[in-house]
């Protein structure tokens, strides 16, 4: 594979692909989400970033360790990220390197926090706000609760395209209300978070919480049809 290094990444890409073209433009890309990340989180990370780009989902995922697609993963406590970019999906972005990034600060037990983190840097799911795709989802499923996606079986139960942004949109509400220092120190529990734990932090209870961020998700304007319309074309 080819390199092409910058400030804090190494990039690797196979030799005349879309990877190899785009490389400057990648490099760039990828060189803002990192500033913007590390200055969000008030974490200084010193070590490169090694960033594989492949053409293949299906290479990715036999490098993740199965023999079915996967767009990108970050190997934690490595600093390394595996991609596809291709013509059809272009998996850079600020979403893997906020994974590694947010290491600095913890490795969160439950995966609704840690991907929840890495929603609120990408800020939409195919094209569209969390925000909206959670008010969706919250239409025609009365049943999500924070409560039971903050545990891992829970959250594992649900496709990702449900699961990412109810995560990324709570963890906007979280950083909206109560500001980035009062979220960090709620990254920074390891173990699965107790409703002690947000009254501790936030000075309100899980359920109240809860309670407050799906009347906000209960205002969210969106066209319904052209949401199904996104979804419909993105799963066929």
């Amino acid at each position: 594979m080819q390199t092409y290094i910058t400030e804090h990444y190494v990039f690797s890409y196979i030799e005349n692909t879309l990877a190899a073209n785009d490389i400057e433009k990648i490099a760039k890309e990828q060189e803002e989400c990192f500033n913007k990340i590390c200055s969000v989180l008030k974490v200084n990370f010193k070590e490169k970033i090694n960033y594989y780009l492949f053409d293949s989902p299906f290479e990715v995922g036999k490098l993740y360790g199965i023999n079915e697609p996967i767009n990108g993963f970050a190997v934690w406590g490595e600093n390394k990220i595996y991609a596809v970019y291709n013509e059809t999906i272009k998996c850079i972005g600020p979403h893997e390197d906020a994974h590694l990034i947010s290491f600095v600060i913890n490795a969160p037990k439950s995966n609704f926090i840690a991907e929840g983190l890495a929603m609120y840097f990408d800020e939409k799911w195919w094209g569209l706000d969390n925000d909206i795709w959670t008010s969706y989802y919250k239409d025609i499923n009365k049943d999500f609760l924070i409560t039971k996606l903050l545990n891992n079986d829970e959250f594992d139960s649900y496709s990702c395209e449900i699961s990412y942004p109810i995560a990324g949109a709570f963890t906007k509400y979280l950083i909206d209300t109560f500001g980035i220092v009062k979220y960090i120190e709620f990254y920074k529990i390891s173990e699965y978070p107790k409703s002690s734990d947000f009254k501790m932090i936030f000075n309100y209870t899980i359920d109240e919480l809860e309670l407050d961020f799906w009347k906000k998700i209960n205002k969210v304007n969106y066209d319904i049809e052209m949401v199904k319309s996104m979804l419909a074309e993105q799963i066929n």
